[in-house]
């Protein structure tokens, strides 16, 4: 299968299009370079970085920092950003007490600002092996285009819980711990560049999931609502078709932690089959419908 075909959903690079020129124009920016120069991923990414960080100044009455996400901010991130096998990208290491929770968030999460440095050259080195691996299974371009602003949130050793996330209001951005294994860190900004990626297909093909429908989540042991459920039949056989093509060319480690999680995944793919089939139904364009099937049935073969 041709996965970055699948994935090649046109109508999402002109949302982002229209959706980053949106969010520059609220902001009234100064009219200096981007961060990201040409990258319109990066470009995107930050520009709702400036947008979350304005309003939450705005918010706390901050008027200083409110004009340094208006005005400021867009030449001065620029610093941020490193050349990568991907493109340009914004790869940060903040502390556990640097993480902020916001009224739109559960989850304590990270906005790009003043303060913000780059993360030491070990993790970007990490992160450009991590591409190599994602190179090589042909998701490249997912994360290219969705994972643009890498947040590595803690070092986990191998048998500990690892945390990944992504939210709506950051899209572009993940959120993960990593092992020190780049070919672990490839799955999680897979995983992650996935929700990215839905997230973006949904806005730009106008795709209302409604929250009225849930499902048994065999990777949370619980009913979960139609919007979750389908994020995670999405996300998680994408990781299953990353570990699957690079799992030969990985060992040790890393090697058993990818074979482990493609086991489970097995497990679980097969239990949500049913009601997966049942959800797909509530997505209303077929090309969208079309392409998370896809997804799903590959993984499930492997």
């Amino acid at each position: 299968m041709n996965i970055a075909a699948v994935l090649d959903l046109e109508p999402i690079a002109t949302y982002r299009r229209e959706r980053t020129a949106a969010v520059l124009e609220i902001l009234c920016p100064d009219h200096a370079p981007a961060p990201g120069g040409e990258s319109l991923p990066l470009n995107y990414a930050v520009a709702h970085h400036r947008l979350e960080g304005a309003e939450n100044a705005a918010r706390r009455g901050d008027t200083t920092m409110l004009d340094w996400y208006r005005n400021t901010s867009g030449a001065a991130l620029t610093t941020l950003v490193r050349p990568s096998r991907l493109g340009p990208r914004i790869v940060i290491a903040p502390n556990e007490d640097e993480m902020i929770r916001g009224p739109h968030s559960d989850t304590p999460y990270y906005v790009l600002g003043p303060d913000t440095t780059r993360g030491p050259e070990s993790l970007a080195v990490q992160t450009d092996e991590a591409f190599d691996f994602i190179g090589a299974a042909s998701l490249g371009k997912l994360v290219a285009a969705h994972a643009t602003v890498i947040c590595l949130t803690g070092r986990r050793r191998p048998d500990q819980t690892l945390r990944s996330f992504a939210i709506t209001r950051l899209p572009a951005t993940v959120f993960t711990d990593h092992t020190g294994h780049a070919s672990v860190l490839g799955r999680d900004l897979v995983h992650e560049a996935a929700h990215n990626w839905l997230n973006d297909a949904l806005a730009a093909l106008q795709v209302t999931i409604p929250d009225d429908e849930t499902y048994f989540s065999p990777w949370r042991g619980t009913e979960r609502p139609a919007y979750g459920f389908l994020h995670a039949c999405f996300a998680f056989p994408l990781t299953v078709i990353y570990a699957a093509q690079i799992l030969p060319g990985t060992s040790g480690t890393g090697h058993a932690i990818l074979a482990d999680h493609i086991r489970q995944q097995r497990t679980h793919l097969a239990a949500a089959q049913d009601d997966f089939t049942r959800a797909l139904k509530l997505v209303t364009d077929q090309r969208l419908r079309e392409r998370i099937d896809t997804v799903f049935q590959h993984a499930r073969v492997l």
